[in-house]
């Protein structure tokens, strides 16, 4: 490939930043055909290190808030954050950043349903985003801006989720894992 048209490409993916969505129903959890590959990240050659990656919980919040007045907008319920989401969202976010890459599954890890079921909570439906972009606000659009990406956030179905965010090379990696949470059910006494 030419240097300019792989520089253009470059600068157009680093401006707009990359994004990858997921949905997994139970019931076809683990058919790999539908999982996206990952995507490399274009590198640029810097001669400073790179500092370690750093989660940023303001951007976690951030995410949340625009998910949810969406939602709104939309007339679909508000998601709750839920913890162990947020943790499995950040654990994959940490291997994205490791990897230098976007995907819902690397070889080392459960595919989406198994790893957010490794959770303990009880859920029937799962959904995933993965983007990275330099800020909260425009992986947020970019994510809005497609239409696979854009039917998890508003799905109405979903009402938990976890948000992960962390800055590398000057990139925020995002993770956005959406879930139909079961309620339990406890057995109550008769009188």
């Amino acid at each position: 490939m030419p240097r300019a048209v792989f520089a253009t490409l470059a600068i157009f993916v680093i401006n707009f930043g990359l994004c990858l969505g997921q949905q997994v129903p139970l019931a076809v959890n683990d058919r790999q055909s539908n999982q996206p590959q990952a995507q490399p990240i274009p590198q640029t050659v810097s001669a400073e290190p790179s500092p370690a990656p750093s989660e940023d919980l303001a951007a976690e919040r951030t995410l949340l808030e625009l998910a949810n007045m969406r939602r709104s907008e939309a007339g679909a319920p508000p998601l709750r954050l839920e913890p162990a989401l947020t943790d499995a969202a950040r654990a994959h976010a940490r291997l994205m950043v490791k990897r230098q890459q976007l995907s819902h599954h690397f070889d080392d890890e459960p595919t989406l349903m198994p790893r957010l079921l490794q959770t303990g909570l009880r859920l029937d439906h799962v959904g995933e985003n993965v983007a990275f972009n330099s800020s909260a606000e425009k992986a947020f659009d970019a994510l809005m801006e497609s239409p696979l990406h854009r039917r998890n956030l508003l799905n109405p179905d979903y009402n938990s989720a976890g948000f992960a965010a962390f800055w590398s090379d000057r990139r925020l990696y995002v993770v956005q894992d959406f879930a139909h949470r079961v309620p339990v059910v406890t057995q109550t006494s008769l009188p």
